[in-house]
């Protein structure tokens, strides 16, 4: 079977419909094949960072995303985007093309070569699951198959390096073997869930913290199965957010220590157990280590085990416990309700700042079918306020140019909601000619720009500097250019009426929101001055 036809058949049997990539020289007999295989689409980005972004928030919704470059400056140019779905655990397939076996002369200097030839493939296992070259048709499909039930196993991105003349071979294709599945302890299954219940019974105010475990493997459902069951109110951290819909009445909030909703802070850090579900204690979703959580109150449940105070279960899943709690016949009951929502925002009139942007997406948005992409900087902050039940954006490893290529990912794979992607100008800068992708393939995204001229991040967590300060390119004209239409506002009506259109008009539109330089969204002031706090300044 030719090898291309093979990795095509994986694709589909994983609901794989779209391939992310941008062609190169050693990869273009992969492009000619993808091409010609009926049922699914190239889809071709104007630079690799964007093509690796994409294919990650594809994957954040559908469950694998794959994205084709070239060798060497292909490759090697989205090492980052491949690194940042590896520590946010998004299932990423990179294919690579590669110089054909044949041609491989140790001394030859081929263009795209580092070292040597196997300088690439080193570099891909520091920032992916499993990585492999397919230099020996015998065992080529082995090992393909190896990579993506790994992908799928572990939500960790792999990678595959294909030589160019063995895109198209014939390689054999052996008996496939099912995917390793580890045998269920029932033993120490059944001791977890004792010690979960005894500490859930006893607590007159459980709380659920939930983290974006619970989206990369498919919880949600279980996830508001269980708050209800238990009638537990459900905080979710930056990463995880949208995991729980938000406008469930069991919703708290997005807890990021100090810088997260006061109603989150509240109900987890008054809290006497924390069922932590899925959530990775990073230093963003921990508000720079200013959460407060007590470890002997935690009870924390990942893929790879669950933890009860300071006794480790390494054989019992996330899943498991959660499917375990599910089935008991009765659950305790919270003894006191969950505290009231707090008071409406306050007027969005006047001058636009992060917190009106999000403010009025709250009022506006708030019954469409849309899905949000929000990158570094405000745009994520501000949208710890943000009500939705689905949203993308780099909680971790914050990397900033992920939004615009991440709307087009995203809207693929979810092809029923309309993409919105929160980007601030620094951001855009770096992948926003992407736009012209969005107009391409007719995806009707809406692009609100966070413009204040600046990285303003930056300059709230350090002061002003003329390093932090951007030019002003004309977004405007710059969007018409790439043939999607374009709006300037610079007041909370102003930006409510562009939006109130956008929503209603079929086709990409980019809103260049203006904020005056040094406005920041709350949640960003309390970033500031926590970062400033750690500093000394």
């Amino acid at each position: 079977m030719e090898l291309s036809r093979y990795l095509f058949k994986r694709f589909k049997e994983a609901g794989v419909r779209h391939v992310f990539g941008l062609p190169g020289d050693f990869f273009l007999p992969f492009f000619r094949a993808l091409e010609e295989e009926p049922g699914i689409e190239p889809v071709i980005l104007t630079h690799e960072p964007a093509v690796g972004y994409a294919a990650d928030a594809y994957a954040r919704v559908q469950g694998l995303g794959v994205a084709a470059v070239t060798w060497g400056a292909g490759a090697l140019n989205m090492v980052n985007a491949t690194a940042q779905a590896y520590a946010e655990r998004s299932p990423v397939l990179v294919l690579s093309g590669a110089p054909e076996i044949a041609h491989r002369d140790p001394d030859a200097l081929l263009h795209h070569r580092v070292k040597n030839f196997e300088s690439q493939l080193r570099v891909y296992r520091e920032v992916t699951g499993v990585a492999t070259a397919l230099d020996d048709p015998a065992h080529a499909i082995a090992e393909v198959d190896r990579v993506i039930d790994s992908i799928l196993r572990t939500k960790r991105p792999g990678y595959i390096e294909i030589p160019r003349d063995m895109i198209r071979a014939d390689v054999p294709v052996p008996a496939r073997r099912e995917p390793e599945v580890r045998p269920r302890d029932e033993r120490a299954a059944n001791e977890a869930l004792a010690e979960v219940l005894a500490r859930i019974r006893v607590a007159e105010l459980p709380a659920i913290y939930a983290g974006a475990e619970i989206r990369r493997f498919r919880l949600h459902n279980k996830l508001v199965a269980l708050a209800e069951k238990y009638e537990l109110p459900v905080a979710t951290s930056l990463d995880g957010k949208a995991v729980f819909p938000e406008r469930h009445p069991l919703f708290a909030g997005n807890y990021l220590g100090e810088i997260g909703s006061p109603r989150a802070r509240k109900v987890l850090e008054t809290a006497d157990c924390v069922l932590m579900l899925g959530a990775l204690m990073t230093d963003v979703n921990t508000g720079m280590y200013t959460a407060r959580f007590d470890r002997r109150k935690v009870i924390s449940a990942v893929h790879e085990g669950v933890t009860v105070s300071y006794h480790r279960f390494p054989d019992v899943s996330l899943e498991e416990l959660m499917d375990a709690l599910l089935a008991l016949p009765e659950a305790p009951k919270r003894v006191e309700p969950l505290p009231p929502p707090m008071p409406p925002q306050p007027s969005t009139a006047g001058t636009l700042t992060p917190d009106a942007i999000i403010a009025v997406l709250n009022r506006v948005a708030a019954d469409r079918p849309v899905l949000y992409a929000a990158d570094v900087g405000d745009a994520l902050f501000a949208s710890v306020e943000l009500e939705t039940d689905m949203f993308l954006g780099p909680g971790y490893y914050s990397s900033m140019g992920f939004a615009v290529p991440a709307a087009i990912g995203a809207g693929l794979a979810e092809p029923s909601r309309r993409p919105v992607a929160l980007v601030g100008d620094g951001a855009f800068l770096m992948t926003g000619l992407d736009l012209v992708t969005c107009v391409r393939l007719n995806l009707h995204a809406i692009v609100i720009l966070f413009n204040n001229h600046s990285h303003g991040m930056l300059a709230a967590m350090d002061g002003p500097a003329r390093s932090y300060d951007l030019p002003t390119p004309d977004y405007v004209r710059l969007a018409e250019s790439l043939g999607a239409r374009a709006v300037r506002v610079r007041t909370a009506e102003e930006l409510e009426r562009a939006l109130v259109e956008a929503l209603d008009v079929a086709a990409t539109i980019l809103i260049d929101a203006m904020i005056p330089p040094g406005t920041y969204s709350a949640a960003m002031q309390r970033l500031g001055a926590i970062v400033r706090r750690l500093r000394g300044r």
